[in-house]
């Protein structure tokens, strides 16, 4: 009887797991409260929507630096072509 209940805790937390880290939540716990609560976690982390890019990065906290925060496409872009407008003012300075 333990092993079946053992299993099924096993099958219900890894599927929590899974749908959480679909979702951007806390993978690790939600296996946990996949293997105790199991079709009831599962029905819950199934229904939350998912984070946002913002609510992500507020409950990483102090988890990230700033350099390794994650950019848009645009934002990347553009900090790439300040980089590059930075390094053409740069190179005609020291060619003068």
């Amino acid at each position: 009887m333990l092993l079946i209940i053992g299993v099924a805790g096993v099958i219900f937390g890894g599927a929590c797991a899974i749908v959480a880290s679909n979702k951007h939540r806390d993978v690790l716990g939600w296996f946990v409260l996949g293997f105790v609560f199991n079709l009831i976690a599962l029905i819950v982390v199934a229904a939350l929507s998912p984070l946002e890019k913002e609510q992500m990065l507020e409950d990483a906290g102090d988890k990230l630096r700033p350099d390794e925060a994650v950019l848009d496409k645009d934002e990347l872009r553009k900090k790439a072509a300040d980089l590059a407008a930075s390094l053409a003012q740069s190179r005609k300075r020291l060619s003068s």
